[in-house]
């Protein structure tokens, strides 16, 4: 994953509505990469999400939004 990516990320649910809001997020110019969250969930399963530049964070926001992604939790300190 690039240095420029670390920091802000968007928890999913998913594999395959991780990989569309990564679409979403392309067709918008926002670079992002498709991470798993290991443990940090009370949910049962894997629960994937994605990772992108906080100086992006709430355009990605807004895009996901628009997009009609459902995003568990944000994560967005900077």
């Amino acid at each position: 994953m690039s240095d420029s990516l670390v920091g802000c990320s968007a928890a999913i649910g998913t594999v395959t509505q991780t990989m569309k809001a990564q679409k979403i997020l392309a067709n918008a110019a926002i670079p992002s990469a498709v991470i798993k969250y290991d443990g940090t969930h009370k949910s049962k399963g894997c629960i994937y999400g994605l990772s992108f530049s906080c100086a992006q964070a709430g355009n990605a926001r807004t895009v996901l939004e628009g997009g009609g992604i459902r995003v568990r939790q944000w994560n967005t300190q900077s």
